[in-house]
């Protein structure tokens, strides 16, 4: 099988800056910008995340249909991001603007913004994802082609996670407030992220190449409210009929669990390290530059690894090692800046053995569904990644909020109750371990592996061949 040129393996994985940078300084930093910069109450503010992510969700399951419908003359995914990338620079600068306003206005006006980012993301990340798989069916490939984007995902959390640190510090060491820290730095970041998406977008060919076997969608004559509502009850069949697949649901599981126990734990080790363990803002990037390092550093290991062991049980084993890690330090404590270093490089195992596999699995599952279901929409099946990331931050930072509201986390205060500080405590360690653990149950009944993909490949070539296929091989992925 063909395999992709140096160039595309690069541009596409260029726009995992944007991805990752996007993904990391909301993850990490709108909940925290809201309670300690805005003032906005940690249940609201909260609340507002959780709607945010919601409202991703709606929008990730919407642009994966629309995606896979799209006919232009630049191809199906290629006009999404270039759509896309100029309103995530526009409203991720919004976004860190901070008002002098009372709490309803603030909630407002960070709730507009914050759903109108995720509406840009997901018609970015969406098709994104679906780029990838349609690029390269191999099963190999596709881990080499997220290795790169892992790559460039790593400069992408050191400029969502790590710059906003340093930025803020420098602004303010030049004798500028806080507040206006965070807005340059909103912008920055905001400004980069779009910029290699829109680079990215540009520089590849969308050679999208519709499929024999596609069953197209119904087109609907006559009103545009009757279109709209046909197209509606196409797209929520389309996903009924791809969630009754066992497959999807249990990697589906798998995503969300991870997720859920990583965006409590972004979210809340800026309070961890500032409140716990009380290190200052230049120590709590040098820590953010560890976690960028390390994730950098098992790229090509987890490659390398994967030439002989299959995705799925690199993730079992790499998901096991970071969240037994986490909940030994739940169990014993962290004592010092050095047990923190140790904590970080344990947990960076499973966030890279995630970030690199499950969207290469995610890939697979599309030419299963294919086999399965005898439709080519990578478009919505990719979706479920978004979905999952969508669903697990809106509960996450829900919990998020609730916890550091009932714990009596007071933003204001330079020192926090015990009660806070054991809240954060948790949030750190034992909880995400739970979903870390939680993750590694939905991969282990999950049925594809390599063999089992390769077979799933022959199958689809026999099919268009005019054979006749053996589907009883197959009930274990239904």
């Amino acid at each position: 099988m063909e395999k992709l040129s140096l160039k595309t393996k690069i541009l596409y994985g260029l726009a995992g800056v944007g991805d990752s940078a996007l993904f990391n300084i909301m993850g990490t930093f709108a909940l925290f910008f809201l309670t300690t910069v805005a003032g906005v109450n940690p249940a609201v503010a909260g609340t507002i995340t959780a709607i945010g992510s919601v409202w991703d969700t709606v929008c990730g399951a919407v642009a994966g249909y629309v995606s896979d419908n799209a006919e232009t003359r630049f191809g199906k995914r290629k006009p999404f991001l270039l759509a896309a990338s100029v309103p995530l620079m526009v409203f991720t600068s919004m976004f860190f603007f901070d008002l002098d306003v009372g709490q309803d206005a603030m909630a407002l006006y960070y709730g507009v913004i914050l759903m109108l980012f995720w509406t840009s993301f997901s018609t970015f990340f969406v098709p994104y994802l679906a780029w990838g798989a349609e690029l390269t069916s191999n099963y190999d490939e596709r881990t080499v082609l997220r290795g790169y984007v892992s790559f460039f995902n790593a400069i992408g959390t050191a400029i969502g996670l790590v710059f906003p640190n340093i930025l803020v510090q420098i602004i303010i060491d030049a004798g500028y407030s806080l507040e206006t820290g965070w807005q340059v730095t909103g912008m920055l970041c905001g400004v980069i992220s779009g910029g290699t998406i829109l680079i990215s977008a540009a520089g590849i060919k969308d050679k999208f190449r519709s499929i024999e076997s596609y069953i197209p969608e119904k087109k609907t004559s006559g009103k545009p409210f009757r279109t709209f509502v046909s197209s509606l009850v196409s797209m929520v069949g389309n996903y009924i009929q791809l969630l009754k697949l066992r497959t999807v649901r249990y990697i589906l599981g798998a995503s969300v669990c991870y997720l859920i126990g990583y965006t409590i734990f972004c979210s809340d080790r800026m309070y961890f390290f500032t409140y716990n363990m009380g290190l200052s803002r230049s120590v709590i990037t040098l820590i953010m530059m560890l976690m960028t390092f390390m994730n950098v550093i098992f790229i090509p290991i987890i490659s390398f690894v994967n030439r002989w062991i299959d995705k799925r049980t690199t993730y079992i084993v790499g998901m096991l090692i970071s969240a037994s890690g986490l909940l030994a330090f739940g169990i014993f404590g962290i004592t010092s800046l050095a047990w923190v270093c140790v904590l970080s490089v344990i947990y960076s195992i499973g966030g890279s053995v995630y970030w690199q596999l499950i969207p290469a699995m995610i890939y697979d599952v599309c030419e299963v569904d294919q086999l399965i279901n005898n439709r080519e929409r990578s478009g919505m099946v990719i979706s479920l990644q978004s979905l999952s990331e969508a669903l697990s931050g809106a509960v996450a930072m829900q919990l998020m909020g609730m916890i550091l509201s009932f714990s009596g986390f007071n933003g204001e205060l330079s020192l926090q109750s015990e009660s806070a500080l054991l809240g954060t405590g948790l949030s750190f360690t034992v909880i995400p371990s739970a979903f870390m653990f939680l993750s590694v149950v939905c991969i282990f009944i999950y049925p594809v592996t390599k063999k089992v993909y390769q077979e799933v490949l022959e199958a689809l070539e026999n099919r268009e061949a005019g054979e006749e296929v053996d589907m009883s091989r197959f009930r274990k992925l239904k």
